[in-house]
C-alpha cells in the first residue's frame, strides 16, 4: 500500500493516479470508492475503478436512497464496519440492506476523510463475500484514508469537486436543473423528485437523469415536465 500511495502522490492529479482496483486488491476488499461531502452531508462520488461496476451502483444506491455505509460515515464522522450483511439488522439500513445483499454485496467497511472537524469524504470498500479486516488491513486502510486526506486537502493539486465534467453523476446534476426550470421548483425539490423517480422505478438514478436529460419518461416516450 505505501508504494501505491507514493507513487501517485508524487504525480500531479494524484487522486486519479491512484489505482483503485490494485488498492482493494492490497486490502483485500472486491473494491473501493472515495465520495466527497457535500455542504448538506450528501455524497458525490470522485473515484472508483471504470472496471468496478459494482462499487459504483453500491455509491449511486446510497445516493439513491439516503442511507447507507457511506451516508452513515459521512453525517456522523466515524468509522462503519459491517463484516457480514447477512447478519446486520434489518433495523439498519431498512431499503439500503436488501437491494444491496441483491447486488452480490456482503461487507462494507468506511472510513471518513477529514482533519478535526473539517470533513472531506469517505473512503469505502466493500466484499463480496463476508468477513472482518485483518488488523494489518485495517491498519491500511487508515494510512490510506490519512493519506487520501492530504490529497482532498489539495496535495493532489486539484479539487475534484471544481471539474463537473469527472464526476460521475454529472448527468444527475444536470437533469436536477433542468427539472427545476421545467417544475418551477428548487433545486432541492427537483433532486427529491429524481431520487423518488428511481426508487419507485427500481431503475439506478442515472438512467433517469439521462431520460430527463433527453426529455423522456421511463417508457422511452417525451417527458411530459413540459
Amino acid at each position: 500500500m505505501a508504494d501505491v500511495l507514493a507513487r501517485a502522490a508524487s504525480r500531479p492529479h494524484a487522486l486519479a493516479q491512484l489505482p483503485a482496483d490494485r488498492c482493494a486488491e492490497v486490502l483485500g476488499l472486491s473494491g473501493v470508492t472515495i465520495s466527497a461531502v457535500t455542504g448538506d452531508s450528501g455524497i458525490e462520488l470522485i473515484w472508483y475503478s471504470p472496471s468496478d461496476a459494482l462499487g459504483a451502483d453500491l455509491e449511486d444506491l446510497q445516493y439513491t436512497l439516503g442511507e447507507g455505509p457511506t451516508m452513515d460515515c459521512a453525517r456522523g464522522d466515524r468509522a462503519v464496519g459491517e463484516p457480514d450483511l447477512d447478519r446486520t439488522p434489518g433495523t439498519r439500513w431498512p431499503v439500503f440492506l436488501p437491494d444491496a445483499l441483491r447486488a452480490g454485496a456482503r461487507a462494507f467497511f468506511a472510513f471518513a476523510l477529514g482533519i478535526g472537524a473539517i470533513r472531506l469524504g469517505v473512503f469505502t470498500g466493500y466484499r463480496t463475500s463476508p468477513g472482518p479486516l485483518t488488523t494489518q488491513q485495517y491498519r491500511d486502510a487508515l494510512a490510506f484514508s490519512d493519506s487520501t486526506t492530504f490529497l482532498l486537502l489539495g496535495g493532489g493539486r486539484r479539487d475534484p469537486l471544481t471539474d463537473l465534467a469527472t464526476l460521475h453523476r454529472a448527468e444527475v446534476h444536470q437533469a436536477t436543473g433542468m427539472l427545476a426550470v421545467r417544475l418551477e421548483v428548487s433545486l432541492d425539490r427537483a433532486l427529491l423528485e429524481i431520487r423518488t423517480r428511481a426508487f419507485s422505478s427500481g431503475r439506478p438514478i442515472l438512467e433517469v437523469a439521462r431520460d430527463i436529460i433527453a426529455r423522456r419518461n421511463g417508457t422511452g416516450a417525451p417527458d411530459g415536465d413540459g
